[in-house]
């Protein structure tokens, strides 16, 4: 018991020490520095120390762990026979209503509060002088806060990220001081995978984003070890960071350029966003797998939802494949198509859209025909679009200075939408007049991949694994397959470079001669 270690002689104490955080712990006013002052003191005072209770929380706080202990052993033992000593009023609190409070409670146990660099009295003097001092350490740690704050603000500003690094990124030592942020890899080119996917389409949904982080071993996982949840995936997709870019809104911090290297580009942020807010056209699904490629790509034409797949064992127990709707209330619900009869009119259909060898190469000098224009074009493009950004930076300018004369609270909130509203216009048009600088590869450099695939999708579908399979399905149809059980898969919409290809293989298309066309003579 706590009570036996009493002695005639000495009066028991408890000891009390406080830091901010785990960084101040080892610091000059660190715990063990303040027990030793605290020790010393009770030396002199004649007292035995019982036991030291300690906290790492901020001293705004009344609610901490240590000083619940501390408070729980007073409660259990006489009071009166004990004294918490603590080394500085600061240590005790840093808030006048907390320091109450805490006082409060440490005497209403009978105990009395004392401590080697100020006087804990019970008279009108005392209780002034112990205020007095409560609030000076209240207001160090509010200017300090702001101070914090104001420097925090000025390093946003500047284009340095103040707070954790997002995952695909670390931290390390600039030359000129301070600390910057770096691609951490291979995290980063995973990160910059999942983000380029996302926005491309090859992920149609966050699930998606998901299982491709989870199946990379070198991507920190969430969960145990083995998965990344959600809302990691989530935050992932929204962190505007990875553009190159931060903001911190609720601080006055608007859409500012980054001094790290970016992952993605703006433009590809601002895809993955407005993805993010519709909806996909074919997600994939765990269940999908080599046996029903289809699956989650075909959707019924009597309710219009997704069919699902299943093999189903006849009498004799052979196991037969087949694509079914499920869903309630449809007339073709429970009614099958074999999947075989399914995927041989899709082999068809997928056939089709290859384009014959003269179409192909028509459209090959069509676009490099295009390629060499815009080449051209990108110059005096880009011009033109740096000459709007100065334009718009100038307004920025004039929006800033009425922000600064008004006083009205509305006009200002106006004018603070504005800005900001001008600023990620001025970023995206930056964005795009970088893109538009005359490219410094060829165009076969750049579309030989592009320009073999819309040669031959089929071969793709024919010898590729699953994840092919489902990107061949992405890049051919802009929509998902319907499936009647009369007539079988109904025509199909195709994207945008297939129409063009079907569009010039129906129009009987010629090149232009090198020298023009003559005017016709009579």
């Amino acid at each position: 018991m706590l009570t036996d270690l009493k002695s005639a002689t000495s009066k028991l104490c408890f000891i009390y020490c406080r830091v901010s955080s785990a960084k101040q712990t080892s610091d000059g006013a660190g715990l063990s520095s303040q027990e030793r002052s605290c020790r010393e003191y009770a030396e002199r005072q004649g007292y035995e120390v019982v036991e030291v209770f300690t906290d790492v929380i901020s001293g705004k706080f009344s609610e901490r762990p240590g000083m619940n202990d501390l408070l729980q052993h007073l409660r259990s033992v006489n009071g009166a026979d004990y004294v918490v000593v603590v080394d500085d009023i600061t240590r005790f609190a840093r808030d006048v209503s907390t320091h109450t409070e805490l006082r409060e409670k440490i005497m209403s146990c009978g105990a009395k509060i004392e401590s080697p660099k100020q006087k804990f009295g019970e008279d009108a003097g005392s209780r002034f002088i112990e205020t007095i001092f409560a609030a000076i350490a209240e207001h160090d740690r509010l200017k300090n806060a702001e101070q914090c704050k104001s420097r925090t603000i000025a390093r946003l500003q500047n284009g340095f990220n103040v707070f954790k690094a997002p995952r695909g990124y670390k931290y390390v030592k600039a030359p000129g001081g301070g600390k910057i942020m770096v691609p951490d890899e291979p995290v980063a080119s995973i990160v910059t995978e999942a983000l380029n996917g996302f926005a491309s389409g090859r992920f149609q949904t966050q699930a998606e984003v998901k299982r491709f982080l989870d199946s990379k071993p070198e991507y920190p996982k969430d969960y145990r070890g083995k998965e990344v949840r959600f809302d990691s995936v989530t935050k992932l997709l929204k962190h505007v960071l990875y553009a190159g870019y931060l903001e911190k809104k609720e601080w006055g911090v608007a859409l500012t350029k980054a001094q790290h290297e970016p992952l993605i580009s703006y433009d590809t942020y601002l895809i993955i966003q407005d993805r993010l807010n519709e909806k996909s056209v074919a997600p994939a699904r765990k269940d999908i797998d080599k046996d029903f490629p289809l699956r989650g790509f075909l959707i019924c034409e009597a309710c219009g939802r997704r069919l699902t797949s299943a093999w189903s064992r006849s009498h004799t127990g052979k196991k037969y494949p087949y694509y079914l709707c499920q869903q309630r209330g449809c007339t073709r619900k429970g009614k099958s198509i074999a999947r075989d009869k399914v995927e041989d009119q899709f082999d068809e259909i997928l056939r089709t859209v290859i384009p014959d060898r003269t179409t192909f190469e028509l459209a090959d000098r069509m676009f490099r025909d295009a390629w060499d224009k815009r080449s051209g074009n990108a110059k005096e493009e880009s011009k033109r679009l740096r000459t709007k950004s100065r334009q718009i930076e100038r307004e920025l300018s004039a929006f800033v200075e009425r922000s600064v004369q008004t006083k009205n609270a509305a006009v200002i909130e106006a004018i603070d939408n504005k800005i900001a509203e001008l600023q990620s216009e001025k970023v995206k048009i930056d964005e795009v007049a970088a893109k538009t600088a005359c490219p410094t590869r060829t165009f076969d450099e750049m579309f030989e991949l592009a320009m073999r695939f819309l040669s031959s999708p089929y071969d793709i579908w024919e010898k590729g694994d699953l994840a092919s399979k489902r990107t061949v399905l992405r890049l051919v149809f802009s929509q998902p397959l319907a499936l009647s059980l009369k007539e079988g898969i109904r025509t199909p919409e195709t994207t945008f470079p297939f129409k063009v290809l079907q569009f010039l293989s129906g129009t009987d298309c010629k090149m232009v001669p090198p020298h023009g066309l003559e005017p016709r003579t009579y």
